[in-house]
């Protein structure tokens, strides 16, 4: 999963974004995606224009092309790719506001994009996607001091990734397995494992990230 804030890196996070969209079935693919609601049209707008036309191995996916037939069926909002460059088979889609849980059983192919105002209710929204599994969740917010407390009112979500995407699990994997208190710097990134109102999460963060008000 991935939460934009107004005063995320807003180009970052695209980047992650888009490359999902065009390989939606890969391992670490972004599935859902929160957008704060000032930026809601400049992320459809700015992703509309980077979407290019699926690979093969993705159009053709059976759990593709079933969701296609879903969405047909629902007629939900959906952000998919210029129809002078992208066939309507073959296009990356977002699909607004729907959950996965109704447009299949398992991977769907596209990402569902979900709209909040405040921090809490970014907290409050992501249930909506129960019971899709979430293996990490990279936040984009360059100025959330409160992040620790969005973080903790994240229920049953364990690996967090402030400003940041791919990252290296190793340092921090084998303390969490643990239930230790780990924090450490390797390669430019900081990790800690600690517990947040009462479940262990995992928090990363490039060095020289600054929380400020």
């Amino acid at each position: 999963m991935m939460v934009i804030f107004e005063d995320g890196d807003v180009n970052c996070a695209l980047h992650h974004l888009v490359e999902s969209l065009q390989d939606p079935f890969a391992l670490d693919a972004v599935a859902v995606i929160l957008v704060q609601e000032a930026l809601a049209e400049e992320i459809e707008n700015r992703v509309k224009i980077l979407m290019k036309p699926l690979d093969a191995r993705v159009a053709n996916h059976p759990c593709y092309k079933r969701t296609l037939m879903k969405i047909d069926e629902l007629r939900p909002k959906t952000i998919i790719g210029p129809s002078d460059r992208v066939l309507p088979d073959a296009t990356p889609i977002m699909v607004r506001d729907i959950p996965h849980k109704f447009l299949g059983d398992g991977p769907t192919g596209i990402i569902t994009m979900h709209i909040f105002r405040t921090p809490f209710e970014a907290t409050q929204i992501y249930r909506k996607e129960y019971p899709l599994p979430i293996a990490s969740v990279s936040i984009w917010n360059e100025r959330v001091s409160s992040v620790y407390d969005v973080i903790g009112m994240m229920n049953l979500l364990d690996t967090f990734k402030i400003n940041c995407f791919t990252v290296d699990m190793e340092p921090i994997k084998r303390a969490f397995e643990l239930r230790k208190y780990s924090a450490c710097i390797h390669r430019g990134y900081h990790y800690e494992t600690l517990p947040i109102n009462g479940e262990r999460k995992i928090i990363i963060y490039p060095v020289g990230t600054i929380f400020g008000n």
